[in-house]
């Protein structure tokens, strides 16, 4: 059986990102966690919904840490935060059991400067995962939490992803226009504006955000009961609550939700993670 374990110099790096990708591409799901942290236990959680074939035993380790599993051969995940520097003295401390790096969220612009500015210092790069807006989109559950809001689902389980989120004007003109125009699936609006609420739903938006505190009127609740959109309501204004909704994305765990997970495999869709495996 091959072996790899995920390394990484730093929390949030994106090793369970990662390990279920190559899960995917190796055509295997047999994934562990190892050691104790905060997220030891939500990553294993979610490795045992996955079905195990055992072709290829991955295991992601604790961040911060490159003697674990010594034995095995590693790859070191990091995102383009981490010094140059920084990252190539963790992958020298790795030793020969080296494979190399795979880097997470990497701006397609910056792209070809970060991977050779860590090639230049010995550091091997694998495969540079592109940012991308859906993989580093909160689910509404996470955005109902950090607005400390009332949330309200109509059959939604809260694991869909915030998309598009447009924040609405402060007049009824242009309304439904102004949504249409900008695409708008998720909307934040404030609480005493119902004209703008409805022109948000009549231009398709899949998810409500009220801000402000004031109760919804009751024709709002019954239209977006009636279409099953998710409504968020908190007593934040908007200007706060944008805020907090903007220090959720990239920040939390990978949730593995069926969304991103389709979106990584069409971004790594050339990627061939056969080639990591030592015989």
């Amino acid at each position: 059986m091959s072996r790899l374990v995920l390394l990484s110099p730093t929390p949030g790096s994106g090793k369970t990102t990662v390990a279920l990708l190559l899960a995917s591409r190796l055509g295997t799901a047999s994934l562990s966690r190892l050691g104790e942290d905060a997220n030891a236990a939500g990553d294993a959680a979610l490795f045992a919904h996955v079905e195990r074939r055992g072709e290829v035993e991955l295991a992601e380790a604790p961040a911060g840490d490159a003697s674990v599993a010594d034995s095995w051969p590693a790859i070191v995940v990091a995102d383009p935060t981490e010094q140059a520097a920084n990252l190539a003295d963790f992958c020298r401390s790795v030793g020969d059991r080296l494979v190399g790096a795979i880097l997470n969220r990497v701006p397609a612009r910056r792209r070809d400067r970060i991977v050779n500015e860590l090639q230049t210092k010995g550091v091997e790069v694998l495969f540079a995962l592109p940012e991308d807006r859906i993989l580093a989109a909160p689910s509404l559950d996470d955005v109902a939490g950090a607005l400390n809001a009332t949330a309200v689902f109509f059959d939604s389980d809260g694991k869909m992803l915030l998309d598009g989120a447009v924040i609405a004007s402060i007049s009824a003109d242009p309304g439904q226009g102004y949504f249409v125009h900008r695409n708008a699936a998720s909307v934040i609006v404030r609480s005493d504006k119902p004209d703008l609420q409805l022109a948000a739903l009549n231009a398709g938006a899949t998810c409500l955000i009220v801000t402000g505190g004031l109760p919804l009127l009751g024709y709002v609740k019954e239209r977006a009961a009636g279409d099953e959109i998710p409504l968020i309501r908190t007593d934040m204004e908007t200007g706060d609550a944008v805020k907090s909704i903007e220090s959720l994305y990239a920040s939390g765990p990978f949730s593995g939700s069926s969304v991103k997970l389709s979106r990584l495999e069409e971004l790594t869709r050339d990627f061939d993670a056969s080639k990591l495996l030592r015989a």
